[in-house]
Protein backbone atom coordinates (compact mmCIF):
# COMPACT_ATOMS: atom_id res chain seq x y z
CA UNK A 1 0.00 0.00 0.00
CA UNK A 2 1.30 3.21 -1.13
CA UNK A 3 1.01 5.98 1.71
CA UNK A 4 1.12 9.83 1.21
CA UNK A 5 3.77 10.93 3.50
CA UNK A 6 1.39 12.48 6.42
CA UNK A 7 0.29 9.39 6.22
CA UNK A 8 3.26 7.37 7.22
CA UNK A 9 3.95 10.12 9.91
CA UNK A 10 0.74 9.57 11.55
CA UNK A 11 1.46 5.31 11.26
CA UNK A 12 4.77 5.81 12.57
CA UNK A 13 3.74 7.73 15.81
CA UNK A 14 1.11 5.64 16.40
CA UNK A 15 3.51 2.97 16.19
CA UNK A 16 5.84 4.79 18.84
CA UNK A 17 2.98 5.63 21.22
CA UNK A 18 2.18 2.35 21.22
CA UNK A 19 5.64 1.12 22.12
CA UNK A 20 6.03 4.00 24.93
CA UNK A 21 2.10 2.61 26.29
CA UNK A 22 0.69 5.92 25.28
CA UNK A 23 -2.15 4.14 23.85
CA UNK A 24 -4.34 7.20 23.90
CA UNK A 25 -2.40 9.30 21.79
CA UNK A 26 -2.04 6.16 19.62
CA UNK A 27 -5.46 6.15 19.14
CA UNK A 28 -6.10 9.66 18.21
CA UNK A 29 -3.45 9.06 15.26
CA UNK A 30 -5.20 6.44 13.76
CA UNK A 31 -8.66 7.94 14.43
CA UNK A 32 -6.91 11.09 12.04
CA UNK A 33 -5.87 8.62 9.16
CA UNK A 34 -7.78 8.83 6.14
CA UNK A 35 -11.10 6.35 5.82
CA UNK A 36 -9.23 4.54 2.72
CA UNK A 37 -6.88 3.39 5.01
CA UNK A 38 -8.77 2.00 8.35
CA UNK A 39 -9.27 -1.29 7.03
CA UNK A 40 -5.82 -1.65 6.21
CA UNK A 41 -4.23 -5.06 7.54
CA UNK A 42 -1.71 -2.46 8.60
CA UNK A 43 -3.63 -0.11 10.79
CA UNK A 44 -6.12 -2.79 12.03
CA UNK A 45 -3.03 -4.35 13.42
CA UNK A 46 -2.29 -1.31 15.29
CA UNK A 47 -6.08 -1.14 16.32
CA UNK A 48 -5.54 -4.63 18.03
CA UNK A 49 -2.68 -3.23 20.15
CA UNK A 50 -4.03 0.27 21.62
CA UNK A 51 -7.53 -1.74 22.21
CA UNK A 52 -5.14 -5.02 24.37
CA UNK A 53 -3.39 -1.85 26.05
CA UNK A 54 -6.15 -0.09 27.35
CA UNK A 55 -7.79 -3.46 27.89
CA UNK A 56 -10.70 -2.67 25.97
CA UNK A 57 -11.65 -6.51 24.83
CA UNK A 58 -14.63 -6.15 22.92
CA UNK A 59 -13.27 -3.59 20.63
CA UNK A 60 -10.55 -5.61 20.48
CA UNK A 61 -12.31 -9.12 19.84
CA UNK A 62 -14.22 -7.21 16.81
CA UNK A 63 -10.93 -5.99 15.32
CA UNK A 64 -9.07 -9.37 15.71
CA UNK A 65 -12.05 -11.15 14.49
CA UNK A 66 -12.26 -9.47 10.91
CA UNK A 67 -8.76 -9.64 10.56
CA UNK A 68 -8.86 -13.57 11.36
CA UNK A 69 -11.46 -13.64 8.29
CA UNK A 70 -9.57 -11.17 5.88
CA UNK A 71 -6.58 -12.54 6.82
CA UNK A 72 -6.94 -16.30 7.76
CA UNK A 73 -3.21 -17.40 6.25
CA UNK A 74 -1.97 -15.16 9.54
CA UNK A 75 -1.90 -16.90 12.67
CA UNK A 76 -1.98 -14.69 15.37
CA UNK A 77 -5.42 -12.83 14.29
CA UNK A 78 -6.90 -15.89 15.68
CA UNK A 79 -4.41 -15.75 18.65
CA UNK A 80 -5.88 -12.35 19.03
CA UNK A 81 -9.24 -12.82 18.70
CA UNK A 82 -9.11 -15.57 21.31
CA UNK A 83 -6.87 -13.76 23.89
CA UNK A 84 -10.00 -10.84 23.24
CA UNK A 85 -12.55 -13.10 23.48
CA UNK A 86 -11.65 -15.00 26.84
CA UNK A 87 -11.84 -11.40 28.15
CA UNK A 88 -14.69 -10.27 27.07
CA UNK A 89 -17.02 -13.43 26.43
CA UNK A 90 -15.47 -17.03 28.10
CA UNK A 91 -13.32 -19.24 28.27
CA UNK A 92 -15.33 -21.90 26.40
CA UNK A 93 -15.72 -19.35 23.59
CA UNK A 94 -11.73 -18.51 23.16
CA UNK A 95 -11.23 -22.18 23.10
CA UNK A 96 -13.26 -22.69 20.34
CA UNK A 97 -11.49 -20.18 17.80
CA UNK A 98 -8.11 -21.50 18.91
CA UNK A 99 -9.66 -25.65 17.60
CA UNK A 100 -10.68 -24.33 14.58
CA UNK A 101 -7.14 -22.13 14.13
CA UNK A 102 -5.76 -25.54 14.92
CA UNK A 103 -6.88 -27.15 11.78
CA UNK A 104 -5.46 -24.14 9.58
CA UNK A 105 -2.04 -23.64 11.41
CA UNK A 106 -1.26 -27.37 12.81
CA UNK A 107 2.08 -26.07 13.86
CA UNK A 108 1.41 -23.79 15.67
CA UNK A 109 2.78 -24.25 19.21
CA UNK A 110 1.05 -21.42 20.84
CA UNK A 111 -2.19 -22.13 19.57
CA UNK A 112 -1.53 -25.52 21.50
CA UNK A 113 -0.39 -23.53 24.36
CA UNK A 114 -3.13 -21.46 24.66
CA UNK A 115 -5.45 -24.33 24.51
CA UNK A 116 -3.66 -26.19 27.01
CA UNK A 117 -3.91 -22.90 29.92
CA UNK A 118 -7.84 -22.70 28.63
CA UNK A 119 -8.25 -26.04 29.43
CA UNK A 120 -6.50 -26.17 32.79
CA UNK A 121 -8.50 -23.03 33.73
CA UNK A 122 -11.75 -25.46 32.85
CA UNK A 123 -10.24 -28.29 34.60
CA UNK A 124 -9.63 -30.45 31.39
CA UNK A 125 -6.30 -31.52 33.04
CA UNK A 126 -5.82 -34.61 30.86
CA UNK A 127 -6.70 -32.45 27.48
CA UNK A 128 -4.69 -29.45 28.49
CA UNK A 129 -1.69 -31.64 29.59
CA UNK A 130 -1.83 -33.17 26.03
CA UNK A 131 -1.92 -29.71 24.30
CA UNK A 132 0.88 -28.92 26.71
CA UNK A 133 3.18 -31.54 25.76
CA UNK A 134 2.25 -30.74 21.73
CA UNK A 135 3.35 -27.08 22.56
CA UNK A 136 6.84 -28.16 24.51
CA UNK A 137 7.78 -30.45 22.09
CA UNK A 138 7.38 -28.16 19.06
CA UNK A 139 8.92 -24.86 21.21
CA UNK A 140 10.96 -26.42 24.10
CA UNK A 141 11.50 -23.09 25.27
CA UNK A 142 8.09 -22.53 25.94
CA UNK A 143 8.74 -24.40 29.14
CA UNK A 144 9.81 -21.58 31.11
CA UNK A 145 6.77 -19.39 30.08
CA UNK A 146 4.70 -22.34 31.01
CA UNK A 147 6.17 -22.58 34.50
CA UNK A 148 5.26 -19.01 34.85
CA UNK A 149 1.82 -18.94 33.95
CA UNK A 150 -0.83 -18.98 36.71
CA UNK A 151 -3.12 -20.19 34.20
CA UNK A 152 -1.07 -23.54 34.07
CA UNK A 153 -0.69 -23.67 37.95
CA UNK A 154 -2.20 -26.68 37.96
CA UNK A 155 0.50 -28.44 35.82
CA UNK A 156 3.36 -26.87 37.75
CA UNK A 157 4.49 -29.91 39.64
CA UNK A 158 4.90 -31.67 36.03
CA UNK A 159 6.55 -29.50 34.36
CA UNK A 160 10.00 -29.42 36.84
Amino acid sequence: MQLEPQDQKRLLAAEGFLQLGMFLDAIDELEALPKNLTNSIQVLALWIEAYQGLKKWGEMQAVAHRLAEVAPENVQWAISWAYATRRAESIPAAREILLEAMARHPKEPLIYYNLACYDCQLGELSSARGFLERALKMAPNFRRMALEDDDLRPLHSELT
